[in-house]
């Protein structure tokens, strides 16, 4: 009776087995395919961070070499001659600049630059509030007291990112 059973079970094994071999030539190239586009999808989205990567050093760079200049004027010029790619590298390169501005004593130059940069629609907004608040803040007492006060009861609204700082001006 041992035989018989031990027939049996090589029996069902082969055919579990031939099942088995049938599957993967009918649904094998479904695994593979879906391998290939894992790996494809993980090697995509290293290229792409590597890509990211290499445009913020070289933008890096480039802003290092133009605060390696003499002059507050010289380095104000270079940086505004950066192209940058992305807005948010726009929005930090027009901050420098205008820094850079303020620091040579063309104070109405860089509040220009940062009036220019509160009204970009393309950068985000933390860093839309920040230039105006520069602006505000830069411009002193050159402003008028009553456009200062409007301008920074605008910023101290609930919700805003320097609501603190405009109510303490």
């Amino acid at each position: 009776m041992s035989n018989t059973d031990s027939f049996v079970e090589e029996v069902n094994e082969e055919v579990r087995r031939d099942r088995l071999y049938g599957y993967l030539r009918r649904y094998g190239w479904i695994a593979v395919l879906a391998i290939l586009l894992i790996v494809g999808g993980a090697a995509y989205s290293e290229y792409r961070k590597a890509q990211a990567r290499a445009q913020a050093e070289a933008l890096g760079d480039a802003m290092l070499a133009a605060l390696a200049v003499n002059t507050s004027a010289e380095r104000a010029e270079a940086l505004g001659s950066i192209e940058p790619a992305t807005p948010t590298a726009a929005a930090v390169l027009r901050m420098m600049t205008a820094a850079e501005q303020a620091n040579a004593g063309d104070t109405d130059m860089a509040v220009a630059t940062l009036n220019a940069l509160a009204v970009d629609g393309d950068v985000p907004p933390v860093y839309r509030q920040l230039a105006q608040f520069k602006a505000i803040t830069l411009q002193g007492s050159d402003a008028p007291v009553a456009d200062r006060r409007q301008a920074l009861e605008a910023m101290a609204q609930p919700g805003n990112a320097f609501r603190l700082l405009a109510s303490e001006q």
